[in-house]
Formats: structure tokens, sequence, C-alpha cells
């Protein structure tokens, strides 16, 4: 058990110290032919590779039936999509809709969804799931899901990217405010 809760821990920081990697990596094209897909070699920086179809499968309904919980309003559900170490974060489902709405609207307004390629480390306990996801106000954002395989399921251990950035100021703003 603390070995595994360990190794979630440590594939969250890496993928978080190499997030602009990460991101950096997914600025092509997120949706490709499947013989681009199978012609992908497996990226040695993060340890993961083309994920098999059915962890690919597995990972991507997970967060389907994320998004269409939130789509529902229905944050109780979406909370069984998150990974026991995520849950901790959250004392209750408001407080889960709250961080949501705030810092990630798209998500939780969501109209569509594109998945990228699909990678896992070598057991396929870590999966990360590329995104392109467009909220109701038409606004598209990129991320990454970072997916840990619980039992027999795929958690939502994290998202990278995807948040609102601050708008820039123009020059001359600052000194009116």
């Amino acid at each position: 058990m603390y070995r595994s809760r360990l190794m979630s821990v440590v594939f969250v920081l890496v993928c978080f110290a190499v997030g602009g990697t990460v991101l950096h990596h997914f600025q092509g094209p997120l949706i490709r032919s499947a013989s681009a897909q199978a012609t992908d070699e497996a990226d040695p920086s993060l340890g993961l590779r083309p994920a098999k179809a059915d962890v690919r499968r597995a990972a991507v309904a997970a967060i389907q039936a994320q998004l269409q919980a939130f789509a529902r309003g229905d944050y109780q559900a979406a909370m069984k999509y998150q990974s026991a170490g995520l849950k901790q974060n959250f004392p209750s489902p408001d407080a889960f809709r709250q961080m949501m709405e705030g810092a990630y609207p798209e998500f939780a307004h969501y109209k569509r969804v594109k998945f990228g390629v699909v990678k896992s480390d070598v057991s396929a306990q870590r999966v990360l799931v590329p995104v392109d996801l467009t909220g109701q106000d038409g606004t598209t954002v990129r991320a990454a899901y970072l997916m840990v395989r619980e039992g027999k399921a795929y958690r939502v251990q994290g998202v990278v990217g995807g948040g609102h950035r601050p708008l820039p100021i123009a020059p001359g703003d600052a000194a009116s405010a």
C-alpha cells in the first residue's frame, strides 16, 4: 500500500515537474489517425508508451463518465471517478464543485471533448490522457489527465493544464487600477 501510494505521488510529481514538456509534447495535433498512433514510439522522457486499446477505452470511459456527471451537476457522482488520494483534497461534493467551477469551468460545463494519444506506463497502472476540451462558452483548453488504476478501474489522479491563465495587463492599466 505504502509503495503504491509512493509511486503515485512520484508519478504526479514527475508529471508536474515536466509539465511543460508534457504539454509541449501535445502541442501538435491531439487527434491522430490509428496508423499514426500505432507508429508512435515509447516516450523515454516519461517512461510512457502508447496505451493498449483496452487501457485507452477504460481510461477514456472514466473521464467521459466524470464529465457527464459534471454536465448533470452531480458532483457526488463525479467524485467517484477521483483517485483515493485526490478525494482527500475535497471534504464534500460542494467543495469539489466550487473548485471545478472556479478553476476549471470548461470541465465543469463542457460542450465537447477530443481525446489525444493515450499513453501508459509499462504496467498500465498510470495513464496520461491528453484532451482538447471546449466549454459551453466556446473556450477550448488543452490539458492532460493523469489517471491511476485502483482495483479494476481508472480514477483521476490530477489534471495538468486546462485552468484559466490570468489575462495580461495592458500597458497603462496597472496605473489606473
